[in-house]
């Protein structure tokens, strides 16, 4: 009795427990709001704030940082006009603008306004190089060299600005004016080593600080302006012979440093990827440019071995050798046209073959893009090269062309195989095109002087002959498209026959051809006859 009375006692102790463990559940759910509202308000916040610092941080200050300038630049203007001030009281109000521009910035940084304050640092840089500017163009205050100085001074503190606060504006800023201080100089834009040494170092310095801190605009900027003000100096600068190879020596830095950096640095591979292929282009258009064909020769050959020894050496790596095999297959195609001319067809042809191999191997979209280009590039010069005889150039480019075209379509069709059936469909019928056209100039050959006449007698023969060919090839190979692509042709010839040669030929010649065409049309049906 007494063992019954304490488990009922304990019983109603566990209740009494239970009621209030749910009671402090209820409270505390009342009191502490759902993980999806906290969510909610999270991702709200979040996107409040976003907006906040997309206007205030990143659109304000670096639009009305340019207003700011346009507006001292109209100042300037009006008080010129105005005969308010002397030539030197303005280029000293320049500089004075200038310095208050950095200390101001330097305390907004202080300040933890960052942004705001690398813009009105940047914005001190064009400030200096615009009144030195006037200094020297416009108010004749001091000379070239004294001018060329103080620019390089401003350029370098551009530098460290964006070395010391990290700010990829004042590197874009400082790298933009930099490129084109040499044009600001009345002497210096034609002092050949000056501009090439000048111009080497900068893009180096800013390329450095670029991959450094991983400044992809910096990155692209700092490339492209170096190749505008190569094509302004080209354009307007009349090289010397002797002087030539200094004024492509920016060239040969900007691509060495941009492979060498591809080889070391382990990040933005992919852009220095595309950049390094981009800069070969421009540097072998600029060798053929300016150097003779034999120093163009030399040095597409010497490019061409660097890019062979930089594959051996990486030839595991699957970012850096695609790019390593299409430089050096370009290198080898401007060799081989400068030293044999002929080939120059038979060389993009092999390239669009060398490119697509790579694109099967490493998958990479550059390569199927590159391999593109090339082939159709390589159709329009090989339908621009007639066969005008037996044994030439136009006879190598067209047999090349229809073995290259039929591996490629073989590729193809073996890299997907839900895909054959289609790639087979129509590269086959394309290469029975091909096949057409050049039997058609083969019978132009084989009738000479004899006359139109014959020559449509040998085309029709010779198609009559592919047709056959292409039907046994197939039973042959298995490829199925063989078979009707042949008998499409055999369709064709007895087309061409009937709405074009028969009223040029005579009675003879059409009774020989419609007996051949039918033999022909009789035999195949029996061979592929089913019961």
């Amino acid at each position: 009795m007494a063992e019954n009375q304490s488990l009922e006692k304990r019983v109603e102790y566990l209740e009494k427990r239970v009621r209030f463990l749910e009671e402090a559940l209820q409270v505390k759910a009342s009191i502490v709001p759902s993980q999806e509202t906290i969510i909610h308000n999270k991702q709200h916040d979040k996107k409040s704030i976003e907006w906040d610092v997309l206007i205030f941080q990143k659109i304000l200050p670096p639009l009305f940082i340019i207003v700011f300038i346009v507006g001292i630049v109209w100042a300037f203007k009006a008080v010129s006009d105005y005969g308010i001030l002397n030539e030197q009281v303005k280029v000293v109000l320049g500089y004075v603008v200038a310095g208050a521009l950095i200390g101001l910035g330097a305390w907004q940084i202080k300040q933890s306004r960052n942004v705001l304050g690398q813009m009105l640092l940047g914005g001190a840089i064009p400030i200096l190089m615009l009144t030195t500017f006037a200094m020297h163009q416009l108010y004749n205050i001091t000379g070239p060299v004294l001018s060329f100085v103080l620019n390089v001074i401003w350029i370098s503190l551009g530098l460290f600005l964006t070395y010391k606060y990290k700010s990829q504006g004042i590197g874009i800023v400082s790298t933009v004016g930099g490129v084109f201080v040499p044009f600001l100089i009345k002497s210096t834009f034609t002092n050949i080593p000056v501009f090439s040494f000048y111009e080497a170092i900068l893009f180096t310095l800013f390329l450095w600080i670029a991959l450094r801190y991983k400044y992809k605009i910096l990155f692209y900027v700092s490339v492209a302006f170096l190749q505008i003000a190569l094509l302004v100096f080209f354009i307007f600068t009349n090289v010397p012979e002797g002087l030539k190879w200094i004024a492509v020596l920016p060239i040969f830095v900007q691509h060495s440093v941009l492979l060498i950096c591809f080889l070391k640095t382990k990040h933005m591979l992919k852009d220095q990827a595309y950049m390094l292929f981009s800069i070969m282009l421009f540097t072998t258009m600029w060798i053929r440019i300016i150097l003779t064909e034999n120093e163009a020769s030399i040095t597409v050959a010497v490019i061409a071995l660097v890019y062979g020894i930089c594959l051996y050496m990486y030839q595991k790596d699957l970012i850096r050798t695609p790019i390593f095999i299409a430089n050096g297959t370009i290198a080898l195609l401007n060799f081989m046209q400068l030293l044999i001319d002929n080939l120059l067809i038979e060389g993009i042809i092999g390239l669009s073959v060398i490119y697509f191999l790579v694109y099967r191997k490493f998958n990479h979209i550059l390569h199927s893009i590159l391999s593109g280009i090339t082939y159709i590039i390589a159709v329009f010069y090989v339908f621009f090269q007639p066969i005008n005889n037996w044994i030439s150039w136009g006879m190598l480019h067209w047999i090349i062309f229809i073995i290259a075209t039929s591996y490629g379509i073989y590729l193809l069709a073996t890299m997907d195989k839900q895909q054959k059936h289609i790639v087979l469909n129509i590269g086959v019928t394309y290469v029975g095109g091909l096949l057409l056209y050049f039997f058609h100039m083969i019978a132009v050959l084989f009738s000479g002087e004899i006359g139109s006449n014959m020559e449509r007698v040998f085309t029709s023969t010779l198609w009559i002959t592919v047709s056959i060919l292409l039907m046994l090839l197939s039973r042959r190979f298995s490829l199925q498209q063989g078979k009707y692509v042949g008998v499409g042709i055999l369709f064709f010839t007895l087309a061409k026959i009937i709405l074009f040669d028969i009223s040029f030929v005579s009675v003879a010649v059409k009774a020989l051809l419609f007996i051949v065409l039918g033999v022909v049309g009789l035999l195949v049906s029996r061979a592929y006859y089913k019961k």
